[in-house]
């Protein structure tokens, strides 16, 4: 397979020959092997977590070829430089640039996760609008222990995309900074004090995996720091899934992941949100758990 940016590796047919006749798809349980076609996020994408989304797609292949199942990747590249896609019943869709989902979406297939919602994610005006249309719990704008400044538009690609501002003159210096790159769009939220909680999560499902990242030393961009040591305050796993499926949902980005903060009552706020995570820490499990969706 052609990749100019990175060679997957897999034991799996690229053409979907080989499939093992006699087997009921996993989409509907149909009569013949459904046909799956598993599309590769962009490098651009993947800041220091180019191999990890590449593995958590290629768990979630095996188990739907291990059904039965046709199943085919492509690379966004791919996609952009053919400007079409091979038929499919079901697409596994971890593309980001507008151009692949303009492309993808055309498609008659079912897509996981939906293109909109994908697109969603990358605007955070627009997900913080729904998510207070639901009445999922936000941090405020304003408060007194710093303030996070984001980009409004497009899914963290460096570091100085997401901002820790310790004053108003730190605010304006970081705007400033956001300006010199072109990006005018930015999004501002409170630092709110409590546990840093990282989550993955399949909607329509069980599956919710939760970690504190300060204790796993797990991290994008070292920012984690802010929030300091995590101090295991109690809260209930259940009514976060709940809350984060009813986005999920709503959007259609069933698989999922983000960030919440804890606070010392349990309450919490959900600070990010975003379109098919690693789940490093929960590979296997989750992609058991992607591969029943379409059943």
């Amino acid at each position: 397979m052609a990749n100019s940016e990175k060679k997957v590796t897999s034991s799996l047919p690229l053409t979907g020959k080989g499939c093992p006749k006699g087997r009921k798809g996993a989409v509907g349980r149909g009569e013949r092997p459904c046909s799956i076609l598993c599309i590769f996020r962009a490098r651009r994408f993947s800041p220091n977590s180019v191999e990890n989304d590449s593995l958590i797609l290629e768990g979630v292949a095996r188990e739907m070829e291990a059904m039965g199942n046709e199943v085919r990747m492509m690379t966004e590249e791919e996609v952009l430089t053919l400007k079409t896609l091979p038929e499919a019943d079901l697409i596994f869709c971890m593309a980001r640039s507008n151009e692949a989902l303009e492309i993808i979406e055309r498609s008659k297939a079912r897509i996981i996760n939906e293109p909109e919602g994908i697109r969603i994610c990358g605007n955070r005006q627009a997900l913080t609008d729904i998510m207070r249309r639901l009445e999922i719990p936000l941090p405020p704008e304003n408060g007194d222990n710093g303030i996070w400044l984001k980009r409004g538009k497009g899914t963290a690609e460096v570091a100085e995309d997401t901002v820790f501002c310790n004053s108003e003159e730190d605010v304006s210096e970081a705007m400033r900074r956001f300006a010199d790159r072109g990006i005018t769009e930015v999004c501002r939220q409170a630092h709110v004090v409590g546990d840093l909680v990282k989550f993955y999560g399949v909607a329509n499902t069980d599956f919710f995996y939760h970690f504190y990242p300060t204790d796993s030393g797990r991290s994008k961009f070292g920012s984690e720091e802010h929030n300091g040591k995590a101090h295991h305050y109690p809260f209930s796993a259940e009514e976060m899934k709940k809350t984060v499926d009813r986005l999920a949902t709503t959007i259609g980005v069933i698989v999922y992941g983000g960030d919440a903060i804890v606070k010392v009552d349990g309450s919490f706020v959900i600070i990010d949100f975003n379109d098919w995570p690693t789940f490093s820490p929960c590979r296997e499990k989750a992609a058991r758990k992607i591969a029943t969706l379409p059943i």
